[in-house]
């Protein structure tokens, strides 16, 4: 492989040298764990376990888009983009069903960890679970033979990344007008002993997943269809017994639950917005309309005036 001029070749992860410093050496498990959650049970940003960050989001925020969506949660910033259909490449034969095409990428800044441009095992994984949560909730049927590229990129990672992109895609396909059976919501939680963390941050991800000691250990995200009452996807990565997972997933279908006004809200001041645009439209071309009126009224009058 060619080697980048334009890019510093350096290790794609660094060290700083302070932490050969005794002040500054690397902290035990229990001791990040102890500054992460403290001895009442409360987060360093003074949530509780069960409680999610607050979410802002905007669509429309992409010009050479047809339909796109920026959600933040937290630190966590994620922008998707939704294009027009196309054919599906290298396709032989008729598709009955349209196919999404989904991407998903983490900015190189986006967390202190140095990314590589190539897309590594993660990513695909991401956007396998993307695709997965997108799919039942797409009319596929009313596009046959064709595909939607959905293209998410993670600005900054904080924790939920993928829950995050997965609501924000939800977001760019309506606002794409892309038919949909339902709107999709997404929320993650991390498992860590007993403890189930609802909207963990990126230094709680770090212990769930560094958790050996405990006997369940990992992350689990849940996607949700909230009118058809359905779930298109379950991501989860490391140990969880099926007692805990259970109770992690009726968490986070009430996390859920709450994201469900969010998104109507956005999109339906997207159809308020649009069908006062299209009434200003047609009330200035009611308006040229009459002044052609007017003026043919005026132009006739003028000639039957100089025909006498």
């Amino acid at each position: 492989m060619p080697q980048d001029t334009k890019r510093i070749n350096g290790p794609e992860i660094t060290r700083s040298y302070r932490i050969h410093c005794k002040a500054n050496a690397p902290k035990a498990f229990a001791d990040r764990l102890q500054d992460a959650l403290g001895k009442d049970g409360k987060r360093k940003d003074g949530r509780q376990l069960h409680e999610s960050r607050k979410y802002y989001a905007k669509i429309g925020v992409v010009s050479t888009a047809k339909g796109s969506a920026y959600v933040e949660l937290g630190n966590t910033k994620v922008i998707v983009s939704v294009f027009d259909p196309r054919e599906i490449p290298k396709q032989n034969k008729f598709c009955e069903l349209g196919e999404l095409f989904c991407d998903f990428k983490f900015s190189p800044f986006a967390s202190p960890v140095r990314k590589t441009p190539q897309t590594d095992a993660r990513e695909r994984s991401m956007a396998t679970a993307l695709t997965s949560a997108l799919n039942p909730s797409v009319c596929r049927h009313l596009f046959p033979n064709l595909q939607i590229d959905v293209f998410a990129n993670v600005l900054e990672n904080d924790g939920s990344a993928l829950a995050v992109a997965i609501t924000a895609a939800g977001l760019a396909l309506g606002d794409a007008c892309v038919p949909m059976f339902d709107i999709v919501t997404a929320a993650t939680a991390g498992i860590l002993g007993d403890r189930i963390i609802v909207d963990p941050t990126a230094e709680e991800e770090s212990l769930c997943m560094d958790g050996h000691t405990e006997e369940n250990h990992g992350l689990v995200m849940l996607a949700k269809l909230p009118t058809l009452d359905q779930v298109p996807e379950i991501w989860q990565s490391g140990y969880v017994d099926v007692d805990l997972l259970w109770n992690t997933c009726k968490q986070l279908n009430t996390s859920c639950g709450d994201l469900v006004p969010v998104v109507q809200h956005l999109l339906v001041s997207k159809v308020k917005s649009r069908l006062q645009e299209l009434e200003i439209e047609s009330d200035e071309e009611e308006e040229r309309e009459q002044d052609k009126e007017e003026g043919a009224a005026i132009a006739s009058t003028q000639g039957s005036g100089e025909d006498r």
